[in-house]
């Protein structure tokens, strides 16, 4: 409704005095980013607001203008986040620590759970962990309010609390907390736990808070709806899209009650946007302003004149708070000892003015240890000196760790191969920063493997790592598409490693495997034929990972090098060594897409007496045009490269991309039977689906001498 002229009358600013009018913002995730062009209008002309009201994404831009940001300053935040980042949740693949980039490579899917007490999945698909960081930063300098009355601009946000079954309004405590809490999409980011509350979005039962907004004061307000696309009746919905439009009507409910409730309504006109569409932010943010404009008549009675102007913004100014110095730092949340080295980690921000940046970076690299869910901070007071307190949160769910996969090749269409595995990582069983390792995988292929990573020195960058394992296989081989033979392969044995790691990107290990292995035909057979013996193997193993991203990277450089001395192989008459080096180089260009170099390479010296060829090449991820297994060397060389193109985005809950590859490669190899061709080469063109499920691949390849294959597959690709 719109008041008449009394109300404005009485609501006018004098010098000296507080504005009594209240600006109220809806929540409604990208679309909420209209607000701040709402803002940049009634700050044009003049407008003061006295108190601001707001949930979800109307509670974050309302908390940014309270604490004395100004339009111009909040979209500058605004565009400067990734929001797919934000909302996926993710750690960056090159802020890992190097065992994490292995768990991502080798499960690379965005699905974990922990058996701590039973089988217990995280409590939201998003930690919050992104999302914490810039609140954080947004509430730091009122750390020490005891009122958000106290801020710039008497501010409150609302939240659901799922104990009591009520809308919980926040006006005062912790500033960061409050708008993590009114954000906490229920399902997607995890809720937030306060002593006796279990804090979710408040949109569910508030979602624009009116009421709040005369409660703190206000004698009129000014309430933005952000007017979404209403639902057609003969439109398709999912069991998943039922559920979210559930959410929307029960959201809508009440937001119509405060609409009624509103003195002044500014609607903008967003039916062509939806909740995802943070990439379209400049229009989004127009929209606010044109609807703002739109009701120029009605708001321009609350117009003030520029003495009267200056002098609220003097006032709003005197009011903002800046960061002072650390002049100490604590970490709690967590055991002692992880305290007292994420405080070593962060010595050096005592004592200097607070780098916002390389300090939420920072913050981040430590998640990448796996050991924590989210990790904030704020600021406290202790005998007089202002410090940081970093509150970091463990697992609530784990340890044990469990992260799934599920493996279908399709690289040979006709004889598909499915399996079905799992990771499961025990922290601390050897005492700290130790890991325990198991892999089970069931299907075509069934193995289990365990390993005990220890490290040692003082940094924990030295390890030791035995492993004991055990696999029954089917492998395949082929000449073009006929299935020359079908083998199982039955190895058990252990490794012994000692090693390095001179970076989060980089390991290297030294170690001895000994086993014992039977390789047999079950159909067909190799002129091989059968090899049964001990296996003895020395080596030395480099790997760099310096890749963006576990399944489909765009930019960094990826190496692998394994030098190996076996004392004894299965049908071989003594030793002889393995070389093997993989190098590939990714190149990003314009709008995402990259391209990439690859050059692979084996021998054996001139040995050739080495039992079962140690090189398997063909049917991808190499020469996908060629039957699995086709080439069977001792020695080989290949080169590859190729163009990756993003075609379009996935919703941020189920993945990151569709994206279209290109390939070609070829090569030389060595020591092939007669009529075999030692110079193969294809192309290769495939769509790749990178899930949270894991990455899926459809696609085909044309080879030299006729060769050519559809192919697809789930679980690793790359």
């Amino acid at each position: 409704m719109v008041v008449g002229c009394p109300a404005f009358a009485q609501n006018e600013a004098s010098p000296g005095q507080e504005p009594k009018t209240g600006l109220v913002l809806e929540g409604g995730a990208a679309l909420g980013l209209a607000h701040i062009g709402v803002i940049r209008w009634l700050e044009e002309h003049r407008i003061p607001i006295g108190y601001v009201a707001g949930t979800s994404m109307g509670g974050l831009v309302g908390g940014l203008y309270a604490t004395g940001n100004s339009p111009a300053e909040i979209q500058k935040l605004v565009d400067s986040i990734d929001w797919d980042v934000v909302l996926r949740g993710e750690v960056p693949y090159r802020d890992l620590s190097f065992r994490r980039k292995e768990d991502a490579e080798e499960y690379p899917n965005g699905l974990e759970f922990g058996i701590k007490g039973g089988i217990r999945f995280p409590e939201g698909f998003n930690s919050g962990h992104q999302v914490g960081l810039i609140l954080d930063e947004i509430a730091l300098p009122y750390s020490a309010v005891k009122s958000f009355d106290e801020l710039p601009i008497p501010f409150a946000c609302v939240g659901t609390d799922l104990v009591s079954n009520q809308a919980y309004t926040f006006r005062s405590g912790s500033l960061s907390m409050a708008l993590r809490s009114t954000m906490s999409l229920p399902g997607i980011f995890t809720p937030v736990r306060d002593k006796d509350h279990v804090f979710v979005d408040g949109g569910l039962l508030d979602n624009l808070p009116v009421d709040v907004a005369k409660k703190m004061g206000a004698g009129l307000t000014i309430a933005v709806h952000l007017a979404s696309k209403p639902l057609a009746a003969n439109e398709p919905l999912s069991s998943v899209g039922v559920l979210g439009q559930s959410v929307s009507t029960v959201i809508a409910s009440n937001v119509l009650r405060s609409m009624e409730l509103a003195d002044i309504l500014i609607s903008v006109p967003l039916e062509k946007y939806t909740v995802a569409d943070y990439d379209k932010s400049v229009d989004i943010i127009r929209l606010g302003y044109e609807a703002a404009a739109s009701k120029a008549s009605i708001l321009s009675r609350l117009s003030v004149d520029e003495a009267t102007w200056q002098a609220y913004l003097d006032r709003r100014n005197a009011r903002r708070k800046t960061v002072s110095e650390p002049q100490f730092l604590e970490v709690t949340g967590t055991k002692p000892k992880l305290a007292k080295d994420i405080e070593q980690e962060l010595s050096e921000y005592v004592g200097k003015p607070l780098d916002d940046v390389k300090f939420d970076r920072d913050l981040t690299f430590l998640l990448g240890n796996g050991r924590f869910s989210s990790i904030g901070y704020t600021m406290i007071e202790k005998g007089g000196k202002q410090g940081l307190q970093i509150i970091a949160r463990e697992k609530e769910w784990s340890p044990p760790e469990v992260r799934p996969l599920i493996i279908i090749d399709g690289s040979q269409y006709d004889q598909v191969q499915f399996m079905l595995g799992a990771r499961i990582t025990f922290y601390d069983v050897a005492g700290f920063g130790s890991e325990w390792r198991n892999d089970l995988i069931l299907g075509s292929q069934h193995g289990i493997q365990s390993e005990l990573y220890k490290p040692l020195g003082k940094k924990l960058r030295w390890f030791v790592a035995p492993r004991g394992y055990g696999f029954n296989a089917q492998q395949n081989y082929y000449q073009g598409g006929t299935l020359l033979a079908e083998y199982r392969n039955k190895e058990g044995g252990g490794n012994f490693d000692f090693g390095f790691l001179p970076s989060r990107s980089a390991e290297v290990r030294v170690g001895y495997r000994g086993a014992y292995q039977r390789l047999y035909p079950t159909i067909g057979t190799l002129p091989v034929g059968t090899v049964e013996g001990r296996v003895g193997e020395t080596y030395l193993k480099f790997q760099l990972d310096g890749r963006n991203s576990p399944v489909i990277p765009t930019s960094g450089t990826d190496i692998q090098f394994k030098s190996s001395w076996f004392d004894a192989n299965p049908g071989a008459p003594g030793g002889f060594p393995v070389d093997n080096l993989w190098i590939t180089r990714f190149f990003p260009i314009k709008k995402g897409s990259s391209i990439f170099f690859n050059a692979s390479g084996g021998t054996t010296f001139s040995y050739h007496q080495t039992g079962f060829p140690p090189f398997k090449l063909g049917g991808g991820p190499d020469l996908y045009a060629y039957g699995r297994n086709e080439f069977l060397t001792n020695q080989y060389f290949l080169f590859r490269g190729g163009y990756i193109h993003p075609l379009l985005p996935l919703p941020p809950l189920v993945g990151d991309k569709v994206y279209a590859v290109i390939a070609a490669e070829g090569g030389k190899l060595y020591d092939l039977p007669p009529g075999t061709s030692t110079l193969p080469g294809d192309f290769t063109a495939g769509i790749i689906m990178n899930t949270i499920f894991g990455p899926v691949e459809v696609g085909g390849a044309f080879g030299a001498t006729g060769h050519y294959k559809f192919f697809y597959q789930v679980g690793r690709v790359f």
